[in-house]
């Protein structure tokens, strides 16, 4: 698909020299998703990269014209050391479609619609990016799927296909219906409640200034331009907190940890359920047992702790509807252990402020310790004001580059960030940079 753009002439430097660039060794003009995989090798961070080709320009009125292509690619990095493991090159966006739904074990899944116009299933290996399992193996308890799967223009496919971390990959029929795929059983089942809804595939901002801290407890980042942390429905400042420029919250979006997640809270909320059902039950039987005898004892208050009690299952049942659905009004903090979290701020008030990183260790009843704080080399806060700097155009002398993916997680040492198109890992115990690329 041909696309056009109209920057001002300060990007000319942008487009300066050849039109060729190359997908398999140019850089990234923007990404679209980034997974962790981990196996007994190590750790591997997968990417999905868009690479644009300008094929003309005209300028005039102050301003240049670009049009172009986009193509698309698959990049396996080593988390160790940040070099290049693998990479599989796709055709234009409109072309040769890829949509990566889940990583899942050890299989990456991804709906494909080629330049014929078809729509497939696959999953790659995530090390090295060849194809694992065709439609054919994937759909092979539900073959009447295979030729009526839903094909919708390219720019659709979010519509139609998906990943829940309830229920598995999520997909559509030429009919509109929901199908869920057990990633690890290929058990399909149609999917009957009318309410339902995708999930989002992608969430481009991983910052927040409400967040979870636990079930109990919300952190919010008060003020501006220099922000402080109070807990919500409060207002005084935690203990020691030293303030943080335009700061907000790294918060988690990985689905699976966070279903897991919820998966512990379901589990005591059930217990509590059962508990107090219990409890209901044997009161109720005795308060039936003292009618009968007509012992004279006070049976108006124990119904009374009858009532009071429903009501408290009632409330729980409650709580786990919600809780059963990766919905709520607050993220929860990317956390790096039980009371270890993180917070991004400018370095400063310019245009071209630089990118701090906090490290911060705090627990309820204690005060704020500020664990280690780090300025990531070549990362600005707001890539939109800074576009006009001389310290911008140093950094990105070449390419089209769209920065509004965003992402973050933890590994067993490390916290990977991704900002700009380029990816840093920081060692979570001493703030020091292990190694940045750029992608």
């Amino acid at each position: 698909m041909i696309r056009f753009y109209v920057l001002p002439i300060a990007f000319l430097f942008l487009l300066s020299g050849c039109f060729f660039k190359s997908d398999k060794t140019g850089s990234a003009d923007g990404i679209i998703c980034e997974y962790l995989y981990t196996d007994s090798a190590g750790q591997v961070l997968i990417t999905h990269e868009k690479v644009f080709h300008a094929t003309s320009k005209s300028s005039g009125r102050g301003y240049t014209r670009i049009s172009g292509f986009t193509n698309t690619r698959l990049s396996a990095y080593d988390v160790k050391d940040g070099h290049l493991l693998a990479r599989t090159i796709f055709g234009g966006e409109s072309e040769d479609a890829c949509l990566l739904l889940a990583l899942t074990g050890n299989q990456l899944w991804c709906v494909r619609k080629n330049e014929n116009e078809q729509v497939t299933l696959q999953t790659y290996d995530p090390r090295t990016l060849k194809v694992k399992a065709s439609a054919d193996q994937l759909l092979l308890q539900a073959s009447f799927l295979k030729e009526h799967l839903a094909n919708p223009e390219w720019y659709q496919l979010p519509q139609f296909y998906g990943y829940d971390a309830g229920r598995g990959i999520i997909l559509s029929d030429d009919q509109g219906f929901h199908y869920a795929l057990n990633p690890a059983t290929l058990k399909v089942e149609k999917i009957t409640d009318v309410s339902y809804q995708l999930p989002p595939l992608n969430d481009p901002d991983i910052t927040g200034s409400h967040t979870a801290y636990n079930d109990s407890v919300v952190l919010r980042l008060d003020g501006s331009p220099r922000n402080y942390l109070v807990i919500e429905n409060g207002s005084r400042r935690l203990e020691n907190d030293p303030g943080f420029l335009k700061g907000s919250f790294l918060v988690d979006k990985n689905l699976s940890r966070l279903q897991q997640m919820q998966s512990g809270q379901m589990q005591e909320v059930r217990s509590l359920i059962s508990q107090q059902k219990s409890m209901v039950d044997s009161l109720q039987m005795l308060a039936d047992s003292l009618r009968r005898n007509k012992t004279g004892a006070n049976i108006r208050s124990m119904e009374t702790a009858v009532r009071d009690m429903q009501n408290r299952i009632d409330n729980l049942v409650r709580k786990a509807a919600t809780s059963n659905r990766l919905t709520g009004n607050n993220d929860r903090l990317l956390l790096a252990g039980s009371d270890n979290f993180f917070v991004l701020q400018a370095s400063s008030t310019n245009k071209d402020a630089g990118l701090l990183l906090s490290s911060l260790q705090w627990a309820p009843g204690h005060p704020l310790r500020l664990h280690w704080q780090s300025k990531l080399t070549g990362l600005f806060f707001d890539a939109s004001n800074a576009k006009e700097t001389n310290a911008f155009k140093e950094v990105f002398s070449s390419g089209n580059p769209e920065f509004t993916f965003r992402w973050a997680d933890v590994t067993r040492q490390q916290l990977l960030l991704t900002w700009m198109l380029h990816t840093t890992c920081i060692d979570i115990r001493t703030g020091k940079v292990v190694w940045q690329i750029k992608h």
